[in-house]
């Protein structure tokens, strides 16, 4: 802890699509919020940082704000990746106190107020986490293709392949086939080849067209959700084990529409998010600071 106290509790959450900050002051009251351009941790460390400050900087009353008079925590993908996770850091400005966690870690933490409890973040990818006392527990979220089954990019991704299957007699031909066939032209070799160079986000496009069909009654689109409900169901499962007590909360992109797909045991223990992730962030500096033994707490 720095030589003086903080008197900002800043939490960000750094993602591919956008970054988010969250500021409390010492008595957990919000100061701002601001939403600014991506920031990975995988990606030049250097120029993600820059977007925090900027996004920090963004919030009006943080404008003139000396970060050696701040405690950060930022949410960020990618911290089980040890290089990129180093190089982040080696790049972080000073502060009164940082911390670095994963994306899945902030999000428990906004979910459940700062409390225990379990989540599982369904976007683009899927990945879950739990906290009970000191105890934490992580699953999934390993990345995509070889991981994040029942995520954005997964649905995008099987949506494809049934698209292709359609398209040379191995299904049926549907509307959910029709939609993604339609975009290239009624070309199953262009849909293939724009496949063979997609990215998670980019599958994760196709996720939408499976989440409004369904929501007309499409067979093959109501069994992607289905199946991706069972996937979601096994992470939470992992997560939970023996932790009979623990809420559960889904976030992220999907969470409503896979929510009701869940095991109905699964439904039962189910509540909503209480707070976004970057207010997760942020009341984990607020507690790290209040619980440190030089604040005699």
């Amino acid at each position: 802890m720095a030589d003086r106290e903080p008197r900002v509790f800043i939490g960000v959450d750094g993602g591919a699509s956008k970054t988010r900050v969250v500021a409390l002051d010492a008595a957990g009251q919000l100061l701002g919020t601001a939403n600014g351009a991506a920031a990975t941790l995988n990606g030049r460390a250097d120029t993600s940082w820059a977007t925090i400050l900027e996004t920090i900087r963004a919030i009006e009353t943080l404008a003139g704000l000396d970060l050696a008079d701040a405690s950060v925590v930022v949410g960020i993908a990618g911290t089980e990746i040890a290089p990129a996770y180093r190089a982040f850091l080696a790049a972080a400005p000073a502060c009164g106190a940082l911390k670095v966690v994963s994306d899945a870690h902030i999000a428990c933490a906004g979910a459940h107020d700062g409390g225990n409890g379990a989540i599982v973040s369904v976007g683009t990818g899927v990945v879950g986490f739990c906290r009970d006392g000191e105890t934490t527990a992580r699953a999934g979220g390993w990345g995509f293709p070889h991981d994040d089954r029942g995520s954005g990019a997964w649905l995008g991704m099987e949506a494809v392949g049934h698209a292709l299957a359609a398209a040379d007699g191995r299904r049926m031909r549907d509307a959910l086939a029709e939609r993604l066939l339609a975009d290239f032209n009624n070309d199953p070799g262009a849909l293939a080849g724009w496949a063979c160079s997609a990215h998670a986000g980019d599958f994760a496009g196709y996720a939408r067209a499976v989440v409004e069909l369904a929501g007309h009654g499409e067979a093959s689109a109501n069994a992607l959700l289905d199946t991706a409900g069972q996937h979601v169901s096994a992470v939470a499962r992992a997560l939970i084990g023996d932790h009979a007590d623990l809420a559960l909360a889904l976030t992220g992109g999907l969470a409503e529409t896979i929510a009701p797909r869940l095991d109905a045991d699964l439904q039962a223990r189910s509540i909503p998010a209480v707070h976004d992730g970057a207010h997760g962030a942020a009341l984990m500096a607020r507690q790290s600071f209040m619980t440190s033994p030089e604040t005699g707490s």
